[in-house]
């Protein structure tokens, strides 16, 4: 999870603890007490490219190679539950081998992804330890049989400070010849709920506050993307859609050529776009559902999560006149707080 990882391995590092981390990309080096493994079998269970049972295959195959890590560890961090019922085998197969579980439940509720279930919920309450971000998060968890006692809150935290690209570098580092100002950008997995053809309805009309509406990110799902961006009418919107799984580079480039970063989220708890974006000093636009709102600049604007169209376009143009200035200094103590609840919980 790009810069999520590198703030909360880098806390538990700090915190004194040995690790193993396990990443689909070898992506990071965090000193002598980091041991970095690179996995090409969880790398291509990540491929939304790939078909979805080969897929599966090598997401259990990657699980079955953690184990051999898990014979030496005590404590077992996973991310995010992408297959529930592979999940919870390997979580049976990490139990038996005497290790404590924590899971990071960035989306308690991912309702959007179809994982959402029996099987999650079985899944949830295997786990020594949960972690959440927010309040409504920790209640969405509880209600779904996981104990209180057993859920810890830990802000998001912002990523590492990062310059922005040159605006050259960064429209060569996506193909682009040239973007009209100012742009509004809606970056990530491209899937229903993130406001997107909302956002190109509202930006449409005349005296809109931007000009150009970047898109980047894969598209997920079988959803009508490409629908959801038509123009209408006689628009002078600019609409440029970069359709691919971008590297870290590209996804660098295109918060580079952001002036303003769209988060319009219909559901969610937490966001690392949000968590981008401030770390490259550009301010969001963002819905105040589940705990996005703690994650808010005082640079950024919140809507409501019915907003209308009028409602956003002038966000957008607060968001504009309040132009984040210099990077957000990255939040040390919020991981700090993160990795120590998780130890502190576990001994």
């Amino acid at each position: 999870m790009g810069g999520y990882n590198d703030g909360l391995v880098a806390a538990y590092a700090e915190a004194g603890a040995r690790l193993d981390v396990v990443t689909s990309s070898r992506d990071a080096s965090f000193g002598d007490q980091v041991r970095m493994h690179a996995s090409r079998l969880f790398g291509f269970a990540m491929d939304r490219s790939k078909a979805r049972a080969f897929r599966a295959l090598s997401y259990a195959c990657g699980y079955v190679a953690c184990l051999r890590l898990a014979r030496r560890a005590d404590i077992v961090v996973i991310h995010f539950l992408h297959l529930p019922a592979i999940d919870r085998l390997a979580i049976k197969g990490f139990r038996r081998l005497g290790c404590r579980l924590v899971l990071v439940a960035h989306d308690p509720q991912p309702v959007l992804s179809g994982q959402r279930g029996p099987t999650y919920e079985r899944c949830l309450r295997l786990f020594d330890l949960v972690v959440v971000h927010g309040p409504k998060a920790r209640a969405d968890i509880v209600a779904q049989g996981v104990p209180d006692t057993k859920v810890v809150v830990a802000p998001h935290g912002d990523f590492r400070a990062v310059a922005p690209l040159d605006p050259a570098v960064a429209l060569n580092a996506l193909g682009l010849a040239g973007l009209a100002r100012p742009t509004a950008a809606i970056i990530g997995n491209m899937k229903p709920g993130k406001g997107i053809q909302r956002a190109r309805e509202a930006l449409e009309v005349p005296g809109t506050p931007v000009r150009t509406l970047l898109v980047a990110g894969s598209r997920q799902g079988t959803w009508d993307l490409q629908s959801a961006l038509r123009p209408s009418g006689d628009s002078r919107l600019q609409v440029v859609q970069v359709d691919r799984r971008m590297s870290d580079h590209e996804e660098r480039a295109a918060y580079s050529l952001a002036d303003v970063v769209l988060a319009l989220y219909e559901s969610g708890y937490s966001s690392g776009v949000i968590a981008r974006a401030h770390s490259m000093g550009k301010p969001v636009v963002l819905t105040n559902v589940g705990d996005l709102v703690l994650q808010g600049h005082t640079d950024d604007v919140v809507v409501a999560a019915d907003y209308t169209a009028a409602e956003l376009r002038e966000a957008i143009a607060r968001c504009l006149r309040k132009r984040v200035e210099a990077p957000t200094v990255w939040d040390c103590e919020a991981w700090r707080h993160h990795a120590g609840s998780v130890l502190a919980r576990l001994g």
